[in-house]
């Protein structure tokens, strides 16, 4: 079995914050307990003074007193130890998922390949495995708390008061750990089990949702309902087990406890009677020994809570673990070049690697074009400049600082990005604006729609810019959600823009209206853009040719329109109009497996 404590000394290291609140915790349970024994003490003393030694109850008045104050004593405390942990599982929940997200766009990556989860596992970390961790700090840290404090307390108070009755809980305690820890193994393991199986159902209703359209269109959404059945059924039987086991263990120690219990009662009762063992030191024994196993009785309660835990616990700390120095400070984009040096990207799946011994400068204010066949690395090295990837040799740096030791976050708030797919959030126009500068005022926002030139269509719409979006920007055009994505690169004033093929699915008309508004948002700025078609590519001061994970040319239009074949070839192939929308400048060599890749 593993250890609970080196399980949450792990959890509360992730948040300091949580630290105080699980302390105060601790404290109060502790002060909790006992409280609960000096109350029971004293009403086995009370009740041996007022049926054997005959005194009266007003005799006995600072005794109830006292039990009445030591029962509200603990009643304060179990509200402040439970406060305390559902404050300390409340900072530690939240700092979970927010470095889980960090870590997943955080550009680390093991053993050469990429630590990416698919959308299953990440549903899976961040929701349920995180929901564990909460149950594990309210839940199964205070029951493991009491059940090491508490019976041995209670032992000692029972060695002081009738030591041959301490013998029976010498045998039975360690019985009760054992039995708890051998059923409490299977339960971590189905845990396991349970957890990835979660994982591998939220992915597969994910793929659902996406290719439902498709399905339907071909006839195949019952047998997508079917397999979602006995999926469903084998997850069920899953959980039902990991429960049966829980309960197996709470039963076993129910048993095992009751008859300890019984068997002290009984050896009192005849001691009681024959070897005249007082009556006050036979009560007092008797209402202690049942809180001698009552905390391992609430440990095994919640002993699925921990196993959960700690099952969960290794999923969260991979994102956790071995994330690289960062410099604090934001760098010098706009007064400093960006630069790739002989940067080598390796791919899981192909032969060959996407970036190989890649070489780029790019000079502040200099607009940069890349281009090239699909699954050249054109995408790859936008991921290498927004931090989304870290390269397998090589380095990517700004102000001759190395991204791979930056802050992201303080990096990230340098760059501008209008991606191919902009993402459009149910929510107005504004807010779909601010994306790009939370804070900004309705006047910034309006300079922001007018210079990408979304202005006239936003004019158009029954609110203007306080208009009510869909979900995923489903009412708007292509070219119109381009324009708002312009916007708010636009209104993020970053110094750095990139561009990764923003004009790839639209028509003539729109896309020149388009790249007008992204000629607006590139004046005075470092930019990258991926250029999809020849008019996008000529808005760049220097366009990059890459075929093949490498550079093969760099120059203007006309320069490489004299030395590099591969542009020549673009070329061609876009003028002749046997360019299709999704394959870029595509030649039909050098493909990638996904337009992730690209």
């Amino acid at each position: 079995m593993s250890n609970p404590r080196t399980t949450l000394r792990a959890i509360a290291t992730v948040e300091p914050d949580a630290r105080g609140p699980l302390v105060r915790s601790t404290c109060a349970e502790v002060a909790s307990l006992v409280a609960l024994l000096s109350a029971l003490v004293l009403l086995a003393r009370s009740i041996d003074d007022v049926f054997v030694g005959g005194r009266s109850l007003s005799d006995i008045g600072w005794a109830l007193t006292a039990i009445v104050v030591l029962a509200s004593l603990r009643v304060l405390a179990q509200r402040l130890a439970a406060h305390g942990s559902a404050t300390a599982a409340d900072r530690i929940r939240r700092r979970v998922r927010r470095d889980v997200l960090e870590a997943i766009v955080r550009p680390v990556r093991r053993l050469g390949t990429d630590q990416r989860p698919s959308s299953g596992e990440l549903l899976g970390d961040l929701s349920d495995a995180v929901d564990a961790i909460d149950d594990y700090v309210t839940k199964f840290r205070p029951s493991v708390v009491l059940a090491v404090i508490g019976p041995a307390i209670v032992f000692v108070a029972v060695v002081l008061l009738d030591p041959i009755s301490s013998l029976v809980l010498i045998f039975a305690g360690p019985m009760l750990v054992f039995l708890l820890a051998v059923i409490g193994q299977r339960t971590r393991e189905l845990t396991e089990v349970r957890l990835l199986e979660l994982s591998w159902l939220n992915g597969f209703f994910l793929d659902l949702l996406r290719g439902l359209g498709a399905l339907s269109a071909c006839n195949r959404a019952s047998d997508a309902g079917g397999r979602i059945e006995e999926v469903s059924r084998r997850h069920g039987a899953t959980t039902m087990e990991v429960l049966r086991t829980a309960f197996q263990t709470s039963l076993v120690l129910e048993w095992a406890a009751t008859a300890a219990t019984a068997l002290v009662a009984v050896t009192i009762s005849f001691r009681m009677i024959g070897s005249g063992l007082p009556f006050g030191v036979g009560l007092t024994v008797l209402v202690l020994v049942p809180e001698f196993f009552m905390p391992l009785r609430r440990l095994a309660l919640e002993y699925h809570a921990g196993q959960s835990a700690q099952a969960a616990w290794p999923r969260l700390a991979r994102w956790l673990t071995d994330q690289p120095p960062v410099v604090p400070g934001r760098p010098p984009v706009g007064v400093a070049p960006l630069v790739l040096d002989s940067v080598t990207v390796e791919r899981s799946g192909l032969q060959r690697p996407a970036l190989n011994d890649v070489t780029l400068r790019i000079d502040p204010g200099e607009t940069v074009a890349l281009v090239g066949p699909s699954g050249a690395g054109k995408t790859t090295v936008l991921e290498l400049i927004l931090g989304l990837l870290r390269p397998d040799s090589g380095s990517v740096s700004a102000a001759g600082v190395d991204l791979c030791d930056l802050d992201l976050e303080n990096w990230r708030r340098e760059v501008a990005w209008v991606p191919q797919s902009p993402t459009i959030v149910a929510g107005t126009v504004a807010d779909n604006v601010r994306l790009g500068l939370p804070d900004a005022g309705d006047d910034e926002v309006r300079r922001a729609l007018r210079a990408s030139g979304a202005e006239s269509f936003v004019e158009s719409l029954p609110g203007g810019e306080h208009s009510e979006l869909s979900e995923d920007g489903a009412n708007l055009s292509g070219g119109q959600r381009q324009r708002l994505a312009i916007a708010r690169a636009w209104l993020r004033n970053a110094p750095l823009v990139v561009l990764d093929e923003f004009t790839a699915h639209l028509d003539t008309d729109t896309e020149d209206a388009v790249i007008t508004a992204a000629g607006a948002l590139l004046a005075d700025r470092t930019a990258v853009v991926v250029a999809h078609r020849l008019r996008t590519a000529r808005l760049a001061d220097r366009i990059v040719v890459l075929d093949g994970g490498r550079i093969v040319g760099s120059g203007t239009h006309d320069e490489l329109l004299e030395r590099c074949a591969t542009y020549r070839r673009l070329v061609e192939h876009h003028r002749d109009g046997r360019l299709g929308a999704s394959a870029g400048w595509a030649t039909g060599t050098s493909a990638e497996p996904t337009a992730a890749n690209s």
